[in-house]
């Protein structure tokens, strides 16, 4: 699974939009938008933010997902 489908399967999961959850995550609507359809890959500090306000427990997973090495 892409990460950009996992992001929009755990934000709806929440009954979030996607101008919520940038708020809750402190990340702009047009970066997310941009990220969910795949025009952006997300840095590990997004991915982070993402994972802490959509209440995330296996941040690696999304890491790995996003195209980053866990630490």
């Amino acid at each position: 699974m892409e990460f950009r489908h996992k992001l929009k399967e755990l934000r709806q999961q929440q009954d979030l939009t996607i101008r919520k959850l940038g708020e809750k995550a402190g990340i702009s609507y047009s970066i997310l938008n941009a990220i969910e359809n795949g025009r952006i890959q997300p840095t590990e500090e997004v991915v982070m933010a993402l994972a802490t306000a959509l209440k995330v427990e296996n941040r690696e997973e999304l890491l790995v997902l996003a195209g980053h090495a866990p630490s």
